[in-house]
């Protein structure tokens, strides 16, 4: 038997911060024999005798013993509590020795704890005999073993200790024997280098002081008791008192104090020192996380004796913990303590210290980390007045953050903090004056909400502070309050101004929709996919119900007075859609409705922006679709509507064409941009016979110089004019003239933007190529699925192909001018700018993906995916993604051609050269190697796509304008680029007759003999290296100088991983350092 490896002695502080080299080791030792388990059935009768996961780490042991107890949870654990103190008294050391094997047991260990062993004063021998007996192919022990058999076993472990520290009080924890001997047998076991061993003991120590705990209290109580009677039978006189009372009162209050000052705290203390102070700094995150989520639990339940500053630091260091399960752990301590008003002044020193640690922590990068840490700092609202209002402020913030639960916790925070306690004199002053009956409390706190809602500017994201709020602010579902607000001149002092009204007006239309049902702002988590219960079905009607009801009343009132402001009733005009329009039926309320409907069309009369028009028409659709009576009134209203502005534009065409009427312009303009914004929600073809007129303007403006906006919109107008077009036609019997005329008009509306694209002017030439596309993508080859519509077919020439290609990086990835954003006021435009850029190359990337174009053209836009990642970087991957489902060879090819086209640009800027350490080169490698990650995990699905890849790329490297010379091929530095993608190779398409190095063999015999020595063929050779060695070694170098793991799925499997051995950490000397300050 080899002899076991180097083991710390058990009064050495084994932590990650002492561990040397000599520390890493495997204990040599007996391999335990394979035999078959005795059955130990669990309930329900299963049997994990036979040799499986579980097996292998169930030591060797009688059915009736006390971890099979444990293990199975079979019998009450009172019972096997009871029997084993039956034990003790009739032979204490064997029972202490059946408790200690009990817990060796618990650690996985199958080594047998004899008398001898326990005596024995080293018992770091006694541990590492032991240690020989885990099982050393398997890495698992009872306390993370997965399985039924295991699931229960940690409960049961705990309850199974405190009922036996319970059995205990009253003699055996005070008999000097039983708890000395346990508590040491756990300082050595759980100073082990064995992670089983302490992972196991220190959970089992760390409740052992919990159970303490629980006794000290008892026993605090019974001392109170009994110097309360003392007291009184003290205060009576001589002839009345009882002495021998008295004498059995004290001698009771003295033993009392004795086990609470003694033994109890003497316990604790021991355990505390000789345990926890190492491995609350353990190189296992589980570890730290129970000594602190215990040491919180000891501070609040026994603050007596641990809410100290020497304990308190230990939870204050590890809120610094690199792991986020401790972090997470030492905040919920903390909250244990902050929550307890009378902490206070105990907690004084360590909020000083700690608190801006705290604080900081609300960013953390784990969701669950920041949320407890935005509640811990709620909770030190209470009666710690120790935050500043800039600690405030970080916490205010994410109000508006993506993450839904973060969110959430700082509007609990923001409602606790400003919304209650910093208005509580401001309402108190409210409730006095009672001459001020117009203003009400929920006036009052909404003016607070506005102010804070400003303030952050941010106007543009009420729907995240909403969400945030709309569990806790009750205001928010108070609409009487909201429109008091907007609508009453009698508020005084809390009357709102212009900006007041708007942020006012964006927050009432977002809780309108929250109460209506919508489903989260982006990033606060996915749509709605279940259905409602009944319970919530209900909730949703009534809340709809009570909207409803309010603003059929009051709405009317608001769009009369802000129908002027654009800002305004942009939001106002989108609310009839959340309605539960039977209610105007049920409670007859026409005449409302005819009073909206008068607004609206007022509104659509003064406005002109698109968003206003856009809402105002998805209104009225959503009054139209419908079976109820009031459809009737609604469509009435809008035919009537529609006729005007049709009337209207066919007035303006003659005036507005015409260059020098500027006012003409104008009026045009209008007219078809309301036109626009109804064609978009409604099929108005019946109505509006413009189509002839629009396709008009768009010849007019190929033939000369007319208003770009009217010739944008113009282009906008006709492609919705035809998709209403297509959606009309009878997909089971169409009609051949009308499929005719259509594609007529397709190609001509096709050919009318192509021209645009290439004589027009920036603004028109963004709509006209994104008209291209969209209508290429609706009348795309997938329309055969129907063959009815087969002649409706549009495929684009490669000419206009490559224009859309060209557009695409003349527009997107062209290089800004430098001055073109200098100040930070730019900063909006710029977005602004990027907003646009990112649709045009998102229209480009539906072509790619619909198969439309040939994807070779894609090539110079998947160039680009490194150098403008930031910006483009998730459009491009996605274009990519979608090329490599349709065909794997030609996304390939392309990501090939377009490393060819950015090797030549970079050699054609260099004259000729290319310097192999410059940061161009470097990125043009990464590219490469980004597309070989590209190709998925699944190599053989992969493969042939790859073997294409090289072998196309070798013949780019040894392409030659003219016959071999000696001097190496023009494309040679290329192979470095190619080398970089060899890691995607699997070995059989590397050897053999048909691999790449036979492949490259053969072309390397068209350049004759090649120096081995020269370094202008050292890229090639390079290239060689790599393909040879990841043959015949598991890892290799590539170019950038890393080592990744090569070769195929079998080869890989063949590689003896590294495994976690739960019997010896391998724990790392050079490590990060400190967890801890």
């Amino acid at each position: 038997m080899q002899s076991p490896g180097p083991l710390r002695d058990a009064d050495d502080n084994w932590d990650i911060n002492s561990t040397t080299s000599e520390d890493i080791g495997y204990y040599g030792g007996k391999k335990p024999l394979d035999m078959k388990r005795m059955p130990i059935k669990g309930r329900g009768g299963m049997n994990v005798g036979k040799r499986s996961r579980a097996s292998n780490i169930i030591p060797e042991l009688a059915e009736d013993s006390m971890y099979g107890y444990v293990l199975s949870g079979r019998a009450a654990l009172q019972v096997v509590v009871d029997e084993w103190i039956d034990e003790y008294k009739k032979d204490r050391e064997k029972a202490v020795v059946d408790l200690i094997q009990f817990f060796v047991q618990c650690c996985g260990c199958k080594g047998k704890l004899s008398q001898i062993m326990f005596a024995n004063q080293d018992k770091v021998k006694s541990i590492r005999k032991l240690t020989e007996s885990f099982d050393e192919e398997s890495g698992e022990y009872p306390l993370i073993q997965g399985g039924p058999l295991f699931k229960k076993f940690k409960s049961n472990l705990l309850e199974f200790i405190e009922r036996l520290i319970r059995g205990c009080k009253h003699n055996i924890i005070y008999d000097e024997y039983m708890m000395d001997n346990v508590i040491s047998w756990l300082l050595a076991l759980s100073d082990s280098q064995v992670r089983a061993f302490r992972h196991t003991c220190t959970l089992i120590g760390m409740t052992l002081v919990t159970s303490l705990i629980d006794i000290a209290k008892m026993v605090q109580m019974d001392l109170e008791n009994t110097e309360r009677q003392l007291e009184t039978e003290l205060k009576k006189g001589q002839a009345k008192r009882a002495f021998a009372k008295v004498e059995r009162l004290q001698s009771k209050q003295k033993e009392l104090r004795s086990h609470l000052d003694g033994f109890l705290t003497d316990f604790m203390s021991q355990i505390f020192s000789g345990l926890f102070v190492h491995r609350y700094r353990d190189c296992r995150a589980e570890i730290r996380s129970i000594c602190i989520q215990e040491l919180g639990h000891w501070m609040k339940h026994l603050p007596s004796h641990f809410l100290k500053d020497q304990y308190l630091k230990y939870v204050g260091w590890t809120l610094h913990d690199r792991h986020a399960e401790v972090r997470l752990k030492s905040v919920l301590a903390l909250q244990g303590l902050y929550m307890i008003e009378d902490f206070a002044q105990q907690l004084e020193l360590f909020t000083a210290r700690f608190k801006n640690r705290i604080v900081e922590m609300v960013h953390d990068k784990e969701e669950n980390v920041a949320v407890q840490a935005v509640k811990l700092i709620s909770f030190m609202l209470n009666s710690f007045d120790v935050l500043e209002n800039a600690d405030c402020e970080v916490v205010y913030q994410l109000v508006f953050a993506n993450n839904r639960n973060i969110s959430h916790a700082a509007g609990e925070f923001l409602h606790k903090k400003l919304l209650t306690e910093d208005l509580e004199e401001v309402l108190k002053e409210h409730r006095a004056a009672r001459h001020t009956r117009k203003i009400r409390e929920p006036h009052i706190i909404l003016k607070e909400l506005l102010r804070f809602f400003l303030e952050n500017e941010v106007s543009e994201h009420g729907a995240y502070m909403v969400d945030s709020l709309w569990e806790t602010v009750e205001v928010l579902r108070d609409w009487k309050s909201m429109t008091e607000l907007l609508l009453s001149d009698e508020l005084g002092e809390l009357a709102l101004n212009d900006e007041e009204e708007g942020a006012l007006i964006e927050i009432m239309t977002c809780a309108i929709k929250r109460a209506a049902g919508e489903d989260p702002p982006p990033g606060r988590g996915k749509p709605r996919q279940r259905e409602l219960n009944t319970k919530e079905r209900r909730q949703l009607e009534a809340d709809r119900n009570s909207l409803t009801k309010h603003f059929i009343a009051e709405l009317p009132e608001l769009l009369s007075k802000f129908s002027t402001d654009e800002q305004k009733i942009v939001s106002l005009v989108e609310i009839p859609q959340y309605f539960h329009l039977e209610v105007y039926v049920e409670h007859r309320l026409n005449k409302f409705l005819e009073l909206l409907l008068k607004y609206m069309h007022d509104i659509v009369g003064k406005h002109s922006d698109a968003d206003v028009l856009r809402n105002c028409a998805f209104t009225y659709r959503y009054f139209i679709n419908n079976e109820l009576s009031i459809q009737t009134t609604a469509a009435v209203a809008f035919r009537q509507l529609i006729d005007e502005l049709v009337s209207s534009f066919h007035s303006l065409i003659t005036d507005g064409l015409e260059s020098e009427n500027e006012q003409g312009e104008f009026k045009l303009l209008v007219a078809m941009k309301r036109l626009y914004a109804f064609y978009q929600a409604h099929d108005i073809t019946d109505l509006a016979d413009i189509e002839k007129d629009v396709s008009a303007i768009i010849t007019k403006a190929n033939q000369q110089q007319i208003n770009d906006d009217i010739t944008a919109t113009a282009v906008m107008l006709m492609q919705v004019i035809l998709s209403w077009a297509l959606y009309r036609t009878n997909p089971s019997e169409p009609s051949k003239s009308e499929l005719k005329k259509l594609r007529k008009s397709v190609v001509q509306l096709i050919q009318q933007c192509d021209e645009l694209i290439q004589f027009g002017v920036a603004g028109v030439q963004k709509e006209a190529f994104i008209t291209v596309c969209d209508m290429l993508i609706i009348f795309a080859p997938q329309l055969k699925q129907n063959q009815n519509y087969s002649s409706l077919i549009v495929v684009p020439d490669k000419s206009v192909q490559i224009r859309l290609r060209d557009y695409v990086m003349t527009t997107v990835f062209a290089e800004e001018e430098p001055t073109q954003f200098q100040d930070d006021e730019d900063e909006e435009a710029k977005t602004e700018v990027l907003i646009e850029k990112r649709r045009v190359l998102a229209s480009f990337g539906k072509l790619i993906a619909f198969n439309i174009i040939e994807m070779r053209l894609a090539a110079p836009i998947f160039a680009q995916y490194v150098k403008s990642y930031q910006d483009y970087g998730d459009i491009v991957k996605q274009m990519m993604s979608k090329a490599r489902e349709l065909n794997r060879t030609k996304c390939m090819r392309t990501q090939l051609l377009s490393l060819e086209q950015l090797f030549e640009e970079l050699r054609d800027q260099n004259e000729g050269r290319i310097d192999r350490s410059s940061e161009e080169w470097t990125k043009i490698k990464d590219l490469a190697h980004r597309f070989a990650l590209m190709a998925g995990v699944d190599n053989y699905k992969s493969r042939q796509a790859v073997v294409t890849f090289h072998r196309e790329g070798i013949i780019y490297c040894l392409l030659r304008n003219g016959p071999p010379d000696g001097s190496p091929p023009s494309n040679i530095v290329f192979f470095d680029i190619l080398a970089e993608t060899t890691f995607k190779l699997m070995d059989i398409d590397k050897k053999g007759p048909k691999g790449l190095l036979a492949f490259l063999e053969e072309q390397l015999m068209k350049e004759g003999e090649i120096p081995e020595d020269e370094i202008e063929w050292g890229p090639l050779r390079t290239y060689r290296t790599a393909l040879v060695g990841s043959m015949s070694e598991p890892y290799m170098y590539y170019g950038t100088g890393k080592r990744k793991m090569m070769g195929s799925p079998m080869r890989v499997m063949e590689v003896k991983r590294p495994r976690e051995d739960y019997v010896i950490d391998n724990w790392q000397a050079s490590g990060s350092g400190n967890y801890v300050q």
